[in-house]
Protein backbone atom coordinates (compact mmCIF):
# COMPACT_ATOMS: atom_id res chain seq x y z
CA UNK A 1 0.00 0.00 0.00
CA UNK A 2 2.80 2.50 0.44
CA UNK A 3 4.83 1.55 -2.18
CA UNK A 4 1.77 2.55 -4.39
CA UNK A 5 0.74 6.05 -2.25
CA UNK A 6 4.49 6.74 -3.41
CA UNK A 7 4.14 6.37 -7.23
CA UNK A 8 1.01 7.89 -7.27
CA UNK A 9 2.91 11.16 -5.79
CA UNK A 10 5.49 10.83 -8.14
CA UNK A 11 2.90 10.32 -10.97
CA UNK A 12 1.27 13.33 -9.99
CA UNK A 13 4.23 15.18 -9.25
CA UNK A 14 5.16 14.27 -12.97
CA UNK A 15 2.22 15.59 -14.30
CA UNK A 16 2.28 18.69 -12.74
CA UNK A 17 5.75 19.45 -14.13
CA UNK A 18 4.53 18.78 -17.06
CA UNK A 19 1.59 20.88 -16.97
CA UNK A 20 4.26 23.85 -15.74
CA UNK A 21 6.94 23.28 -18.88
CA UNK A 22 3.86 23.39 -21.51
CA UNK A 23 2.78 26.68 -19.53
CA UNK A 24 6.19 27.94 -19.92
CA UNK A 25 6.46 27.35 -23.57
CA UNK A 26 3.76 28.20 -24.35
CA UNK A 27 3.50 31.85 -22.60
CA UNK A 28 6.94 32.50 -22.58
CA UNK A 29 7.81 35.93 -24.41
CA UNK A 30 8.86 36.45 -27.90
CA UNK A 31 7.58 32.96 -29.18
CA UNK A 32 6.71 33.10 -32.50
CA UNK A 33 2.82 34.46 -33.20
CA UNK A 34 0.39 31.84 -35.10
CA UNK A 35 -1.02 32.90 -38.76
CA UNK A 36 -4.42 34.26 -38.19
CA UNK A 37 -4.02 35.57 -34.34
CA UNK A 38 -3.04 38.26 -32.73
CA UNK A 39 0.89 38.51 -32.60
CA UNK A 40 2.45 38.08 -29.43
CA UNK A 41 3.66 40.41 -26.88
CA UNK A 42 6.71 40.78 -27.95
CA UNK A 43 5.37 41.85 -31.42
CA UNK A 44 7.54 45.07 -32.98
CA UNK A 45 4.25 47.13 -33.35
CA UNK A 46 3.02 46.10 -29.88
CA UNK A 47 6.57 46.84 -28.35
CA UNK A 48 6.52 50.58 -30.01
CA UNK A 49 3.07 51.10 -29.02
CA UNK A 50 4.23 50.42 -25.23
CA UNK A 51 7.34 51.83 -25.18
CA UNK A 52 6.24 55.24 -26.29
CA UNK A 53 2.99 55.10 -24.65
CA UNK A 54 0.78 55.52 -27.77
CA UNK A 55 -2.96 56.50 -26.60
CA UNK A 56 -6.12 55.39 -28.55
CA UNK A 57 -5.72 58.40 -31.32
CA UNK A 58 -1.85 57.98 -31.91
CA UNK A 59 -2.43 53.76 -32.25
CA UNK A 60 -4.95 54.31 -34.61
CA UNK A 61 -2.42 56.91 -37.08
CA UNK A 62 0.40 54.24 -36.07
CA UNK A 63 -1.64 50.91 -37.09
CA UNK A 64 -2.27 53.19 -41.16
CA UNK A 65 1.41 54.36 -41.19
CA UNK A 66 1.88 50.19 -40.36
CA UNK A 67 -0.79 49.01 -43.12
CA UNK A 68 0.85 51.74 -45.64
CA UNK A 69 4.58 50.57 -44.55
CA UNK A 70 3.93 46.76 -44.68
CA UNK A 71 2.26 47.58 -48.81
CA UNK A 72 5.15 49.15 -49.74
CA UNK A 73 7.96 46.84 -47.92
CA UNK A 74 6.49 43.34 -49.58
CA UNK A 75 6.57 45.22 -53.02
CA UNK A 76 10.65 45.69 -52.44
CA UNK A 77 10.78 42.19 -51.54
CA UNK A 78 8.73 40.65 -53.83
CA UNK A 79 11.13 42.85 -56.25
CA UNK A 80 14.06 41.77 -54.90
CA UNK A 81 12.84 37.82 -54.77
CA UNK A 82 12.29 38.53 -58.70
CA UNK A 83 15.83 39.91 -59.56
CA UNK A 84 17.18 37.29 -57.44
CA UNK A 85 15.52 34.71 -59.14
CA UNK A 86 17.02 36.43 -62.69
CA UNK A 87 20.38 36.75 -60.62
CA UNK A 88 21.23 33.34 -59.56
CA UNK A 89 19.07 31.65 -62.73
CA UNK A 90 22.51 33.32 -64.76
CA UNK A 91 24.46 30.48 -63.19
CA UNK A 92 22.04 27.67 -65.31
CA UNK A 93 23.80 29.02 -68.64
CA UNK A 94 27.20 27.63 -69.50
CA UNK A 95 28.59 30.80 -69.81
CA UNK A 96 27.04 33.53 -67.21
CA UNK A 97 26.59 36.80 -68.83
CA UNK A 98 28.51 38.85 -66.51
CA UNK A 99 27.28 41.98 -67.67
CA UNK A 100 23.43 40.77 -66.90
CA UNK A 101 24.91 40.11 -63.77
CA UNK A 102 26.32 42.92 -63.06
CA UNK A 103 23.16 44.82 -63.85
CA UNK A 104 21.45 42.38 -61.50
CA UNK A 105 23.17 43.03 -58.83
CA UNK A 106 23.23 46.77 -59.09
CA UNK A 107 19.38 46.41 -59.17
CA UNK A 108 19.33 44.43 -56.18
CA UNK A 109 21.45 46.73 -54.27
CA UNK A 110 19.27 49.75 -55.26
CA UNK A 111 16.63 47.86 -53.93
CA UNK A 112 17.98 47.10 -50.70
CA UNK A 113 18.99 50.69 -50.53
CA UNK A 114 15.38 51.78 -51.19
CA UNK A 115 13.92 49.32 -48.41
CA UNK A 116 16.87 50.93 -45.83
CA UNK A 117 15.44 54.58 -46.69
CA UNK A 118 11.95 53.08 -46.53
CA UNK A 119 12.30 52.21 -42.99
CA UNK A 120 14.30 55.12 -41.75
CA UNK A 121 11.28 57.27 -43.47
CA UNK A 122 8.84 54.92 -41.64
CA UNK A 123 10.91 55.86 -38.56
CA UNK A 124 10.41 59.15 -39.21
CA UNK A 125 6.68 59.43 -39.24
CA UNK A 126 6.48 57.18 -35.95
CA UNK A 127 8.90 60.04 -34.51
CA UNK A 128 6.55 62.42 -35.94
CA UNK A 129 3.32 61.34 -33.93
CA UNK A 130 5.20 61.23 -30.55
CA UNK A 131 4.27 64.32 -28.45
CA UNK A 132 7.05 66.18 -27.15
CA UNK A 133 6.82 64.08 -23.74
CA UNK A 134 7.11 61.08 -25.55
CA UNK A 135 10.65 62.08 -27.83
CA UNK A 136 13.07 60.95 -25.00
CA UNK A 137 10.70 57.08 -25.20
CA UNK A 138 11.44 57.46 -29.03
CA UNK A 139 14.95 58.17 -28.45
CA UNK A 140 15.41 55.03 -26.34
CA UNK A 141 13.55 53.33 -28.89
CA UNK A 142 15.99 54.60 -31.46
CA UNK A 143 18.66 52.43 -29.77
CA UNK A 144 16.53 49.06 -29.77
CA UNK A 145 15.65 49.03 -33.57
CA UNK A 146 18.27 46.61 -34.58
CA UNK A 147 17.09 44.07 -31.85
CA UNK A 148 13.26 44.45 -32.26
CA UNK A 149 13.80 44.55 -36.77
CA UNK A 150 16.97 42.73 -37.38
CA UNK A 151 15.59 39.00 -37.57
CA UNK A 152 12.60 40.79 -39.89
CA UNK A 153 14.86 41.71 -42.84
CA UNK A 154 16.26 38.19 -43.41
CA UNK A 155 14.31 35.87 -46.00
CA UNK A 156 12.08 33.69 -44.28
CA UNK A 157 11.56 30.04 -45.21
CA UNK A 158 8.66 28.43 -45.85
CA UNK A 159 6.94 26.59 -42.60
CA UNK A 160 9.10 28.92 -40.64
CA UNK A 161 6.57 31.04 -39.64
CA UNK A 162 7.06 34.05 -41.04
CA UNK A 163 4.48 36.84 -39.67
CA UNK A 164 2.95 39.59 -41.85
CA UNK A 165 5.44 42.19 -41.13
CA UNK A 166 8.30 40.21 -42.48
CA UNK A 167 9.67 39.76 -46.20
CA UNK A 168 8.08 36.84 -48.32
CA UNK A 169 8.35 33.18 -47.27
CA UNK A 170 9.97 32.17 -50.78
CA UNK A 171 13.92 32.19 -50.46
CA UNK A 172 15.44 33.20 -53.49
CA UNK A 173 17.25 30.16 -55.69
CA UNK A 174 20.76 29.95 -54.45
CA UNK A 175 23.00 28.14 -52.28
CA UNK A 176 21.03 25.89 -49.81
CA UNK A 177 21.89 26.63 -46.10
CA UNK A 178 23.17 24.11 -43.57
CA UNK A 179 25.66 21.37 -44.15
CA UNK A 180 26.64 20.85 -47.88
CA UNK A 181 28.09 18.14 -48.26
CA UNK A 182 25.02 15.63 -46.86
CA UNK A 183 22.68 17.25 -49.24
CA UNK A 184 21.00 15.20 -51.85
CA UNK A 185 21.49 16.36 -55.54
CA UNK A 186 18.97 18.55 -56.97
CA UNK A 187 17.15 17.35 -59.71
Amino acid sequence: MERTKLLTGAVIGLFLLNLVTIGFLVLRPGRPGIPGLPGPKGEPAQVIIERLHFDDQQQKKYRLLIREHQHQTRSLNDKSLQLYRQYYGLLASEQPDTAKANQLSSQIAQTQRELAQLNFSHFGQIKALCRPDQQANFTRLVSDLAQLFGRQQRPGRPGMGSGPEGPPEERPPGPPEGDLENMPPRP
